[in-house]
């Protein structure tokens, strides 16, 4: 096997960890049960509340929000299409062959207007609505705009309960490349919710929390450091003299 595989944990498998966690025993459970049920429900609680501390990077994704329209500046993103705006993210536009060959960069809704009368592009959101610093133009026109967005973790879903589970969802992989930081979690946020196990509450958040600094520390200090464009909008940022364009992702100019 090779040592870059990744660590994968299928259902059955965070089930039965997060039991072993939480009662010291290596215990199996049917996934008709209960307690399967309430394990897995906190197996999902814990995959949405990871996704809001530290890996939305994780989750990132994008969604094409259609053809550029000439003489438009404003395009409308639904409630669940919420945009990601870390580090150096930015709205682009994209020929048909899928190449950007425009950027947005991310401003302030209140900075927006400052930049109107540039020919470079730049962008903001205000709630459902992803403005633009300019009208497009009529070369633009038929390019898409790919928005940088961050998606839910896919959750496990079982059926109604007298329903069997089948196979496939009980092989499902928990949607982390580290789901002991998962399993963790869940075990901790399970014992709040059982008097026989709230003793062990404080224990296992301690160790929920070592681990998650652990793998927070190896991706962030034992990792090189993704590059920054660097740039001082409004002014040129000294990668390219004044007056020249480029394909560089820059709308600087």
């Amino acid at each position: 096997m090779s040592q870059n595989a990744e660590v994968q944990q299928t259902l059955d498998e965070a089930v039965a960890e997060t039991l072993a966690l939480l009662t010291g025993l290596d215990l199996t459970y049917e996934p008709e049960l209960e307690r399967y049920r309430s394990i897995t429900r906190c197996l999902n609680r814990a995959l949405r509340a990871n996704a809001l501390e530290n890996e939305w990077s994780y989750y990132a994704s994008t969604v094409n929000l259609g053809p550029v329209v000439a003489g438009s500046k404003v395009m409308s993103l639904t409630a669940i299409q919420r945009p990601r705006i870390i580090n150096d993210d930015a709205v682009r536009l994209v020929d048909s062959d899928g190449y950007a060959q425009v950027w947005a960069y991310f401003l302030p809704r209140d900075a927006l207007h400052k930049y109107e009368d540039r020919t470079g592009l730049w962008c903001s959101i205000q709630q459902t609505s992803l403005l633009f610093s300019r009208p497009f133009h009529t070369w633009e026109n038929g390019w898409s705009v790919v928005v940088p967005v961050m998606r839910e973790p896919v959750m496990f879903r079982l059926p109604a309960p007298t329903r069997p589970v089948s196979t496939a969802i009980r092989k499902q992989l928990i949607d982390f490349p580290y789901p002991d930081v998962i399993v963790a979690r869940a075990a901790y946020m399970y014992a709040q919710t059982d008097p026989v196990m709230q003793p062990r509450v404080q224990t296992l958040e301690g160790g929920y929390k070592d681990l998650m600094y652990q793998v927070i520390e190896r991706d962030t200090s034992i990792s090189d450091t993704p590059y920054l464009n660097s740039f001082t909008l409004p002014l040129e940022n000294g990668l390219v003299p004044t007056g020249q364009s480029h394909r560089h992702p820059h709308s600087d100019f």
